[in-house]
């Protein structure tokens, strides 16, 4: 198998688990927020799991322009829930 091949079978392996794990769970985080709830530590864990690996992976969006845009949409999500999740805070104290 070439690098390229590998490269993509990663790719693929990574956006089966974006679709299947990692946007469910940022959708009920983001829903839980937007009606005022505050996040979990569980919640706080997940969410700096998931930007620790979106760190990780960010030559894939560099080297893939076919990804950049998904790349900035789930970027953006993740600025989305913790710009909110301050809110929130900042409210409840």
């Amino acid at each position: 198998m070439t690098e390229k091949e590998k490269e993509q079978c990663i790719v693929s392996v990574l956006l089966r688990q974006l679709n299947s794990q990692r946007l469910p769970r940022l959708f009920a985080i983001k829903k839980l927020l937007d009606q005022g709830g505050r996040m979990t530590s569980d919640d706080i864990g997940y969410l700096y799991a998931g930007l620790h690996d979106t760190m990780r992976i960010r030559h894939l969006c560099d080297t893939h322009p076919d990804l950049a845009d998904l790349c900035t949409k789930v970027t953006n999500l993740y600025r989305e829930i913790t710009m909110r999740a301050l809110a929130n805070e900042s409210r409840a104290v």
